[in-house]
């Protein structure tokens, strides 16, 4: 878990312990397991720890980007300080990493259950067939 730890650190600008515990950080990375390269789920007890590390990455920038969000631009002694910026790009390594993270996949299933009482499909832009 080590390397994963540290690979996330690399990812998001945070080289020490001061802001993220790696308790912390290994906690952000467990919420995102993914299939192994043998196809393993996480519940199969040969699975190998495969997480999907842009979309925790994307969860510690967005936390970064919630410590800055109140930061404000002002001008003093003929200089201009454009905090906000911080905000901008923190939220631009957001999309940056939501983008890459893993493809998800989901089953759609029909609720209430369809229940058709007659011999003949319905089929909603046909004509009913004449008595």
């Amino acid at each position: 878990m080590l390397t994963w730890v540290l690979r996330l650190r690399r990812m998001t600008a945070e080289p020490d312990n001061t802001v993220y515990e790696d308790a912390d950080l290994e906690a952000i990375i467990l919420r995102y397991p993914l299939l192994d390269a043998d196809g393993r789920s996480p519940s199969d007890e040969d699975w190998t720890p495969t997480y999907d590390i842009h979309a925790a990455a994307a969860d510690v920038w967005e936390e970064k980007a919630a410590q800055v969000a109140v930061d404000f631009d002002f001008a003093a002694d003929g200089a201009n300080f454009h905090r906000s910026q911080v905000h901008i790009q923190y939220l631009a390594l957001v999309r940056y990493h939501r983008m890459r993270r893993a493809a998800k996949s989901m089953t759609l299933v029909a609720w209430p259950k369809e229940t058709n009482t007659s011999s003949m499909p319905w089929i909603g832009n046909l004509p009913e067939p004449e008595d």
